[in-house]
């Protein structure tokens, strides 16, 4: 049986309608914030592409065998095994990754989570019933739930993580004749798992400095942990290690020395890493792929939060219309079309504003189509009240 709570919530007609007519307020401001962050993405996305197009046009491929210095200050490619002599360590729990370039410890913790999910009636005269129930669950997190707003007592969380995540890079990785820096490094993500030793042991002092008791761990599924395994209990704790191995690595960034740090682009910085032996033209194919992915899923919030809002200035309208449930669900499928189509004019004339700014032939054909969308809709609902004489 699931350990659960529920409530149940009456609201009068009359503080629905003051509710609803503060969210007006925050539909308008919902859409203003919207607006300018799609108008900052289409200025995002179009100086990143045009920093990939200048280092697309500037790249130059080089040996990694030999540090050139008449290339100091340039942006190269330099593709070849990364290693590291000395390899990393976490001697907080006694683990070794001997050929490592980065080590990542993911630390979690066995805690409380609330779910809530809430059924709302309308009743005749415009009031709400809301029941919400509240489920409580007991999961692994790598970060702390707070417990102190749950709404059933009983759920307490420790008010701290029993250790800390931490991610090292190695200090002395080689491409060549080139030492890789952090700044090259921290591109890499750790996803080879990294095999702690199969004895219990007794490890490092816990994350908070007041607390000097250290605690013995067990090893199971690659895993340390700290408690039971099996059936773990609140507070518990369970740490896996992961690794980037030595192996080839792809770089392209502006030649510092004999190391590596970010090209100045005119519109932005440039630097690439990918892990394999990965062509130049690759690289920047697949940068300019993650942008355009990147700036669609912008837009596409944008778009909803948007519709949203426009949804929060008529939700009045709803509530006014609840009185009479049925008569209220019409008007908000109906707000809910209306919303709508405010929204589309409003998202592909603020994108076409941004590109009438930065490209301004691509964006004056989007102005035009938002233009159109309101008139062709307009026509369209003329043409269907005509009636045949």
């Amino acid at each position: 049986m699931a350990d659960s709570f529920s409530e149940t919530t009456h609201v009068g007609w009359g503080s629905r309608l003051i509710e609803s007519i503060k969210g007006v307020g925050i539909g308008f401001l919902l859409v203003g914030i919207s607006v300018f962050g799609l108008f900052w993405n289409e200025g995002r996305a179009v100086h990143r592409q045009q920093a990939l197009e200048e280092g697309a046009a500037a790249v130059i491929p080089v040996n990694a065998d030999k540090v050139d210095p008449a290339n100091n200050a340039k942006l190269i490619h330099v593709s070849g095994p990364a290693t590291s002599a000395k390899g990393l360590a976490d001697d907080q729990f006694d683990i070794k990754a001997a050929d490592a370039l980065r080590l990542n410890r993911k630390v979690e913790m066995y805690q409380w989570e609330q779910n809530e999910k809430t059924e709302t009636k309308k009743n005749l005269g415009g009031s709400e019933d809301k029941v919400t129930t509240y489920t409580y669950d007991k999961v692994w997190r790598d970060t702390l739930i707070n417990s102190s707003q749950f709404k059933k007592p009983g759920h307490e969380n420790p008010q701290q993580m029993p250790y800390n995540s931490a991610s090292t890079n190695a200090d002395d990785v080689k491409l060549g004749a080139f030492k890789v820096n952090d700044v090259v490094l921290d591109h890499l993500t750790p996803n080879k798992a990294v095999a702690p030793a199969g004895a219990p042991v007794e490890n490092a002092t816990p994350a908070a400095p007041e607390s000097k008791t250290k605690r013995a761990y067990t090893v199971s599924n690659g895993m340390l942990y700290f408690g039971n395994a099996s059936n773990p209990a609140i507070g518990d704790a369970r740490i896996a290690f992961t690794e980037f191995p030595a192996g080839p690595v792809s770089i392209v960034a502006r030649q510092k020395g004999d190391t590596f740090e970010e090209y100045p682009a005119k519109t932005g910085g440039v630097l690439l890493v990918q892990a394999g032996s990965i062509s130049a033209d690759a690289m920047f194919k697949q940068a300019e792929e993650e942008n355009r992915t990147l700036t669609w899923i912008i837009r596409a919030v944008g778009f909803v939060l948007i519709a949203i809002g426009f949804g929060m200035m008529f939700a009045p309208f709803v509530t006014l219309a609840d009185v009479v449930p049925i008569i209220g669900s019409v008007v908000g499928a109906g707000t809910f079309v209306a919303a709508m189509i405010f929204a589309i004019p409003v998202w592909l004339i603020t994108v076409a504003l941004a590109w009438v700014y930065y490209r301004p032939v691509i964006g004056i054909a989007l102005l035009a189509a938002a233009i159109a969308v309101p008139i062709l809709f307009a026509m369209f609902r003329s043409k269907k009240t005509v009636q045949p004489a």
